[in-house]
């Protein structure tokens, strides 16, 4: 699907409100891999994730109305993902799963890259997540809404209904925490290092 522009989906958020199912689906496949591998990064459980992001797509339709532009669309959409994601998380703990490749997006473009250096990025990749998983929701939480979801301080600061200088302080901690994981293990900073 062609990337779309935040004045769009806000168009389609008000033909929502009026009970457009056309402008619903359009919203749905625009965010559905955004909102899911998000999901997963926080909960670690494909079948939590997808029940989860059926929530959020399904309060999305209810609460269109409520939408009144002050934020981005993508910043009210990821807001109702976090904030029922916290949820779930309160009720249990994440499990630690094996992340599969084709779940998460490649870190580098490997189009170019020697087989060994392939081999490489992969096993560094694998490691990188199975840090981020060691941190807590909340750092997690920065850690994809900036790297992966590519979100300033001040719409995670939106999305969380915190000051920015809290989501600058958590981003502080989960790179620090992440650099002492990577170092126990060996990897020390990626190259490029954690921004």
């Amino acid at each position: 699907m062609a990337e779309t522009t935040a004045d769009q989906e806000a168009a389609w958020i008000r033909q929502v409100a009026e009970g457009s199912r056309e402008a619903f689906e359009q919203i749905f496949h625009a965010y559905k891999p955004r909102l899911f591998r998000y999901l997963f990064r926080l909960t670690a459980d494909p079948a939590a994730s997808e029940e989860l992001l059926s929530d959020v797509i399904v309060a999305v339709w209810k609460g269109a109305k409520t939408y009144r532009g002050e934020a981005k669309p993508s910043t009210w959409i990821f807001g109702i993902a976090h904030h029922k994601a916290i949820n779930l998380l309160r009720k249990r703990r994440p499990e630690m799963v094996e992340l599969e490749d084709n779940d998460l997006q490649e870190l580098e473009d490997t189009q170019q890259a020697r087989p060994e250096d392939l081999i490489i990025q992969k096993e560094l990749k694998e490691k990188i997540e199975q840090a981020l998983l060691r941190l807590s929701v909340s750092h997690r939480a920065v850690i994809e809404m900036t790297f992966y979801q590519g979100f300033s301080c001040q719409e995670i600061a939106e999305i969380l209904g915190c000051p920015v200088s809290t989501v600058k302080t958590r981003m502080f901690y989960a790179r620090r925490q992440l650099q002492g994981i990577l170092g126990k293990w060996g990897e020390g900073t990626p190259k490029g290092g954690i921004r």
